[in-house]
């Protein structure tokens, strides 16, 4: 989703900034001070691009958790999950998540054996964390972890598991290296291990050893004895989670290679089976640091676990949205070509500017991912051929910043446009403007075309929250570095006191409506209740007058932070906003006692706008890339089985009008998804430029659209918001009196204590074989739809160090009287009484059938209400093709023959091609079948009459034009006469 109220400039910069004290400038042009220098040199490449760093530790946790438009965007390839039914943790079983992750086009999937004991340290129930159970013990779960596999999957797919008997060996199980007893245990348990996996699953590749650290001892000696023994590992693993890693890790890798080479060893395949500490998980400025690391190697790597499964390890907000960090993962998805050579100001240097560069001279585009630093950045670059790129190129850098683990991020705007010419060798500076350590940059060469770069980003003050006036005990409070990443490390407590309160002062631009963005996290509970986060408020007062209650949902912590949107009305000029526990100054309210980390003041005077240029496609299959004319500058040519691929932003849940540019070589339907569902009716009539609009409902977030066709060539896709189709949504609360409910289901108000965002009452005890039976409103009839929940869970395992394990509850959604029946999956989000929406999307088959909800098996979530929503209201296709004219021209006369009147007609063919004549006056007609190009012919129409007055002949032409008749009419003025 683009930032609203898009500004059109060629090289102009439009982005918040932070002044220190609380005061904010907007729009300012790049800083002048000093800068650093990144120097990429497109002509040296550095390898094919591998992709392999996006890999993830329990990046799912159940079925469509998260969705597969949120994993396919990230380009997710691989991850490491716990074996089907294993005990470690309460879900991210491999098998139960493995169609929701091959469907959103990942590759591969590690199972960690040792995960199927219930106690982290792995050790079995009932005895001390970290105690080796014995091999006969741990030989009997690697069979069961393994046979579990081999009966679910069919053999021709063996490929896309790897299994990995051992996770973090050199603290589990076998940490005392220098004992030689412990060592040749290790070494037993490996073989037995290795042979017994490839006896039941034959080929099977198999990954060591997975150390929480690099030590080379370790690993020449593991080497030496699997390579003596006949039980070589696959694919070697080990751990880099900090920031010394970061610095070290070329030595590691050239550490790991000398051993193989000492051994005689050919190179294995290498993944990073978990990188990165909490400060660095959803933090773009930190991720571009551990990708660039990984990508520069060609290795694979997979995100830590710290926290919670099935958000990509905090990169996910809520099921189906991106944070900042998850649009940084989509654009290093999107790198095609080959890696070239880039040069940091300090390579390997935590905490500063890092980055990747590619070139995919088939796209005839350059990409520069950058960020980690807090300086403007001089991006020198040469090396862009002329043959490919011409003399002139245009840049457009985005910016992607940190909105915390559950702050739902916009499209990333364009902050920064220009045209540049190239020097004799390909090549020019182009400066970043940089000034937030935890932003990431996304730089796009391309060859100038007729369309000049355009800045899209609205107006936007960032202002911190410490930098803001506080009273009435908040305070500042200053995070450990390795703790979970806050704004600028630092966020403001103390708002359970009736007088705390932030204030700031923000200079507004024009008149209209603003979106004020609270970046918050809570943790506070209710007295006795260990389950439960509050959920809260906070009175907001404009220019010292309460405005509104600003409504919190429940986050996992204070420093796992969310986002809520306010919107506000306000006047050119001086604003100060004030967010207090209070709204009377002596009663605090409900849950108030909440971590504030920053705020944004956004321009959001017109609808939600997005703008997504077809040759930035993800493209698959048979394509190529047409740069030139039209307001995308290009588009992208699909072969037979060729695919473009959008990753669109949604701000909220509601309609959306998605129009698709594109041309067709003659009469066509293109094959259109949206989250995996067909699209009817984008069709063209015949050849040309077409532009097809569907009005789609959108669930908050991020969607996947798929346009197919041979021969198509899609030009881009813009997105707006539809707020006046959102009247065709039905809702309804869950407490309704005409939502039937079955006995034991309760109504239930939450304690006011909670804060919580509840509409009124929802439904609780919503337990096995309960349902609730919602009526289909009148004119819903059978068709796709959207069908929203709003719900609340807060049920997890308790007693893991430091994972959350929140449990996701599900409810199967049934129409009766018809076939349709899908099971919606409701995560964890933190309290009983903080309810977020989820969508369920369902193909509904009759025309009036009554829907239900429930679960048959087990406990459904807390239900507030619910929105049924047809998934396209319209669709309409117009035509862009230039409308097909002749040139003709006819002049009309009057003069007097034998005392009589006439008019006479001369008719023009300018055209090329010959075209038929019919000449119409108020004295008859003539028709000329056929009058070739550069002709002219006559008539004269006979009045007998003495006298005419003024009046109007017209001529009508007709010729083929494409194959197509074209019809114009001429009309020819004649001036009055009298021959009496």
């Amino acid at each position: 989703m683009s930032p609203r109220s898009p500004l059109r400039a060629t090289s102009i910069l439009l982005a918040g900034v932070l002044v220190a004290g609380g005061g904010a400038l907007a729009a300012v042009a790049p800083a002048a001070a000093a800068t650093e220098v990144v120097a990429v040199d497109f002509s040296e490449s550095t390898g094919a691009v591998h992709g392999g760093a996006a890999g993830y530790l329990y990046g799912l946790s159940d079925p469509d958790v998260p969705t597969t438009s949120v994993i396919a965007g990230a380009g997710v390839k691989h991850l490491t999950q716990m074996p089907e039914g294993g005990e470690q943790h309460p879900n991210g079983g491999a098998l139960t998540v493995s169609d929701t992750f091959f469907r959103a086009g990942g590759e591969e999937i590690y199972i960690n054996v040792q995960d199927q004991y219930p106690q982290w340290g792995y050790a079995n129930a009932g005895v001390p964390s970290n105690t080796y159970p014995g091999q006969a013990d741990f030989l009997d779960k690697v069979r069961h972890v393994v046979q579990k596999v081999v009966d679910a999957v069919e053999p021709e797919h063996f490929d896309r598991y790897v299994i990995t008997p051992f996770n973090e060996p050199d603290w589990i199980w076998y940490g005392n290296w220098g004992s030689a007893t412990i060592r040749e245990q290790f070494f037993a348990d490996w073989d037995a291990a290795y042979r017994l996996i490839q006896e039941i699953m034959p080929g099977v590749r198999v990954a060591a050893t997975g150390e929480a650290q690099w030590n080379q001892t370790r690993v020449r000696d593991f080497l030496t004895h699997a390579k003596a023994n006949n039980t070589m590992p696959q694919i070697f693993t080990w751990h880099e989670l900090d920031n010394n890693d970061l610095r070290d890790w070329p030595t590691h890798l050239a550490q790991y290679r000398q051993i193989e080479d000492d051994l005689g060893i050919a190179d294995l395949p290498i993944n990073i089976t978990e990188y990165g500490g909490r400060r660095d998980t959803g933090v773009p400025g930190r991720m571009i640091q551990w990708l660039s690391t990984f990508e520069g190697s060609k290795v694979d790597a997979q995100i830590a676990y710290w926290t919670y499964s099935g958000n990509l390890d905090d990169h996910v907000a809520q099921t189906n949205g991106g944070n900042g960090a998850w649009w940084l993962l989509k654009w290093y998805a999107d790198l095609t070509g080959d890696t070239v050579r880039l040069t940091p100001p300090v390579a390997h240097q935590p905490s500063t500017i890092q980055g990747i560069a590619a070139l995919d001279e088939q796209k005839q585009a350059a990409t520069v991912l950058v960020g980690g630093g807090a300086t403007d950045v001089d991006l020198a670059f040469t090396g862009l051929d002329s043959a490919t790129f011409g003399t002139e190129v245009d840049v457009q850098i985005s910016r992607t910043t940190f909105t915390g683990q559950e702050g739902f991020a916009e499209q990333p705007p364009i902050i920064l446009a220009q045209r540049i010419q190239l020097d004799a060798n390909g090549g020019g500076t182009v400066t970043i403007p940089n000034n937030y350590v935890m932003d990431a940059y996304q730089v796009v060469f391309t060859p100038a075309v007729e369309a000049a770069p355009e800045v899209n980003a609205a107006w936007k003050v960032r202002t911190e929250a410490e930098s803001t006036t506080l009273a009435g005990g908040a305070s500042i409070t200053t995070h450990n570095a390795d703790q979970q990443a806050t704004s600028n490390g630092r966020d403001v407590r103390g708002f359970g006191n009736a007088a705390a309160s932030s204030t700031w002062t923000v200079e507004v631009p024009a008149d209209g409506k603003y979106l004020l963005g609270v970046h918050y996290g809570t943790q506070e509970k209710v007295a006795g209740d260990t389950l439960n986060n509050k959920v809260g408020r906070h009175a907001l007062f404009v220019d010292g007058a309460f405005s509104k209650m600003v409504q919190y949902s429940s986050t996992l912590n204070y420093v796992y932070k969310g986002r809520v949107d306010v919107p506000v009305e306000l006047t050119a000029g001086s604003h100060t906003f004030s967010l207090r526990s209070s709204e009377n100054g002596t009663t605090a309210l409900p849950g108030s006692n909440i971590a504030l980390d920053k705020y944004e003041l956004t321009d959001a005077s017109t609808p939600e706008t997005a703008e997504y240029g077809g040759t930035a496609a993800r493209l698959s299959g048979d394509w190529e890339v047409q740069r030139g004319a039209g307001e995308y500058g290009g588009s992208a040519i699909l072969g037979d089985d060729g695919t473009a691929a959008f990753y669109l932003g949604a701000a909220e849940d509601g309609y959306y009008d998605v129009t698709i540019d594109y041309r067709t070589p003659g009469p066509q339907e293109l094959d259109v998804t949206v989250n995996e569902r067909p699209i009817a009716g984008v069709a063209s009539d015949g050849a040309g430029l077409w532009s097809t609009t569907a009005t789609i409902h959108f669930a908050k977030g991020i969607q996947e659209l798929a346009v197919s066709g041979a021969g198509v060539g899609v030009e881009g896709v813009s997105v707006v918001r539809n707020r006046n189709a959102d009247s065709d949504v039905f809702r309804i609360e869950a407490e309704a009196p005409t939502v039937q409910r079955s006995a034991g289901i309760t109504v239930e108000t939450p304690g006011a204590a909670y804060g919580s965002n509840v509409n009124g009452q929802f439904t609780g005890w919503i337990q096995a074989g309960r349902t609730l039976t919602i009526p289909r409103p009148a004119g819903m009839e059978a068709g796709q739809y959207n069908f929203l929940v709003n719900y609340a869970n807060a049920q997890r395992r308790v007693g893991h160090p430091y994972n959350t394990d929140g449990i996701t509850r599900t409810a199967d959604v049934t129409e009766t009287g018809g076939s349709s029946s899908v099971t919606g999956q409701f995560r964890h989000n933190y309290s009983f009484y903080s309810f977020w929406w989820q969508n369920v999307p369902i193909d509904l088959t009759t025309n009036d059938g009554a829907i239900v909800v429930g679960n048959p098996t087990g406990d459904a979530p807390n239900i507030d209400a619910f929105q049924l929503a047809r998934l396209v209201v319209a669709v309409d296709t117009v035509s862009r093709n230039p409308v097909p004219t002749l040139d003709v021209s006819a002049v009309a006369s009057t003069r007097c023959v034998a005392g009589k009147a006439v008019v006479t007609v001369q008719s023009t063919n300018n055209e090329d091609l010959p075209v038929s004549l019919a000449v119409t006056s108020s004295f008859g007609s003539k028709t000329f079948a056929s009058v070739t190009g550069g002709k002219t012919v006559s008539n004269v129409f006979t009045t007998r009459l003495g006298s005419v007055p003024a009046g109007t002949t017209t001529v009508q032409a007709t010729a083929s034009v494409g194959g197509e008749p074209v019809t114009v009419s001429v009309d020819a003025p004649y001036a009055a006469r009298s021959c009496g």
